[in-house]
């Protein structure tokens, strides 16, 4: 109810005092028309086919106005949104909250992986060994930030913690991007070539496929989906029905979004068989050795 009330309050006085209602959103409306029957600082009147709003005593309207939003627009710019955001409207999330910048976790996975920033060389191996993983800043789609090695992409720590799952030959850099890809990762890695390969390993599911399918869609044959060693018996012996089920809505939008006439044939095989048996297999089971019984 407060963030309609301020708005209706804020748009009232731009309006110089006065404002027709159908300039109000319904909700706005209803909420402006109990502030004036409890404070009548504001009236409605009749004008043609509808009405407006006026401001009828400007003190008091102030005072209300001011609990709602302590400090009037433009709010100083320079000050990061969430400031700002309680500046105008006591909570920092009154508004648009997304901070500016936007950090992901890379791990090197073997010595000699390295990245490059403006001819600045960052030696990743180094630095994964001294703090454990290095913090990147995807908020800025123009960085030069790259590698001439390959680059993994998983939505589940664990597979950051520990990378010995990584084939041999395919060693380089593993980003952690956490459950749902975000579009300003998949801005980010379309703003510059970083990687000569870049390899998505989700869990295989709704959320992941339909992970999958936002990368084609953006990053073309750029983009590859891997399959872990013998997945199809890890399906069968460790995969859950539960959480295949739960994100079948993922799953048709991955469908819808993928030209599945052009996808290889290992991707259309991985999809039949989890839509076959009505269960997602999560990454973790990279780990897990199966043997027959």
């Amino acid at each position: 109810m407060n963030r309609s009330l301020r708005e209706a309050l804020v748009k009232l006085e731009d309006s110089g005092g006065e404002c027709p209602g159908s300039r109000f959103t319904p909700s706005q409306k209803r909420v402006l028309d109990e502030f004036l029957r409890s404070t009548a600082c504001v009236t409605k009147m009749r004008q043609g086919n509808g009405f407006v709003y006026r401001i009828s005593n400007s003190p008091v309207f102030e005072q209300h106005l001011r609990e709602l939003r302590p400090d009037a627009e433009p709010a100083n710019k320079a000050h990061p949104v969430r400031a700002q955001n309680l500046a105008f409207t006591r909570s920092t999330k009154g508004r648009k909250s997304s901070h500016a910048a936007s950090y992901r976790l890379l791990k090197a996975t073997m010595p000699g992986v390295t990245w490059n920033s403006d001819r600045e060389l960052l030696d990743l191996w180094q630095l994964t060994s001294i703090a454990g993983a290095l913090a990147i800043d995807i908020s800025q789609n123009e960085t030069p930030l790259a590698t001439d090695s390959p680059l993994w992409l998983v939505e589940n720590q664990g597979l950051l913690d520990d990378t010995s799952w990584v084939p041999e030959g395919l060693h380089g850099s593993v980003l952690y991007y956490q459950g749902q890809l975000s579009e300003r990762l998949i801005d980010w890695l379309c703003g510059k070539k970083r990687s000569p390969r870049i390899v998505i390993f989700p869990d295989y599911d709704g959320v992941g496929l339909e992970n999958y399918a936002r990368l084609r869609k953006a990053l073309g044959d750029h983009i590859e989906l891997w399959l872990m060693p013998d997945w199809k018996r890890k399906l069968e012996r460790y995969g859950n029905s539960e959480v295949w089920r739960n994100n079948l809505n993922y799953v048709a939008n991955a469908e819808e979004n993928l030209n599945l006439d052009q996808e290889p044939d290992e991707v259309l095989e991985l999809i039949e068989a989890l839509k076959l048996s009505g269960k997602a297999l999560e990454q973790e089971a990279v780990f897990l050795i199966t043997t027959d019984r």
